[in-house]
């Protein structure tokens, strides 16, 4: 059986900015979101899925609409209160619960990142216009400057004075490392060396 459901110019709207979806893609947009929700109703009237609380039920839909539109964005407390006007507390409550529940995979998708972000920085400090440059600041998601935190503490226990600690500062979702030259270098290399095992 085939239904046909109007979504209004407003809603398509909305739905863009909130998922940084783009104009052209709209038709795409609107059918998934459709379904998206034509699943969530038929589950819960027949009784396939049923929630113990509203956090619970709030929680499983806004998992549901990161695995359907956004899979490579961890969940993030900005876009959870800002773009889908979820209560800042309960955004952050929601945000460290999707984390948790996919800790492996996030942690996979920031390691990612934190490479990418060192690798273009490590390619301009070693050209010669940067060659006397100490420290260098990188830009990077929460999740991608703790995965550097982690891999700092492993090399400060391994030779704690061969490393200098970096100094970080954030924005919403995002942070700023400022890290010396010397330590970055060592990063890089412990990388590489934990692919090649």
């Amino acid at each position: 059986m085939k239904i046909t459901v109007d979504l209004n110019d407003e809603q398509i709207a909305f739905l863009l900015r909130a998922l940084d979806w783009p104009e052209e893609k709209r038709d795409e947009l609107a059918q998934a979101w459709l379904l998206l929700a034509d699943e969530a109703w038929v589950s819960w009237l027949s009784g396939g899925k049923r929630y113990t609380s509203l956090s619970e039920q709030y929680t499983d839909w806004i998992e549901k609409i990161y695995n359907r539109f956004l899979p490579d964005d961890p969940p993030s407390v900005d876009r959870l209160s800002n773009s889908f006007n979820v209560p800042y507390g309960q955004a952050q409550y929601m945000a460290r619960v999707l984390k948790e529940r996919n800790t492996a995979e996030w942690r996979d998708k920031a390691l990612t990142e934190l490479k990418e972000r060192l690798s273009e920085k490590e390619k301009k400090i070693t050209s010669e216009e940067w060659r006397d440059v100490d420290k260098a600041d990188i830009n990077m998601s929460k999740s991608a400057a703790i995965q550097l935190e982690r891999i700092i503490w492993d090399l400060y226990r391994q030779s704690p004075e061969d490393v200098d600690i970096p100094s970080r500062s954030g924005w919403g979702d995002l942070t700023a490392v400022k890290i010396t030259v010397g330590t970055l270098k060592k990063v890089c290399e412990h990388l590489r060396k934990k692919k090649e095992e």
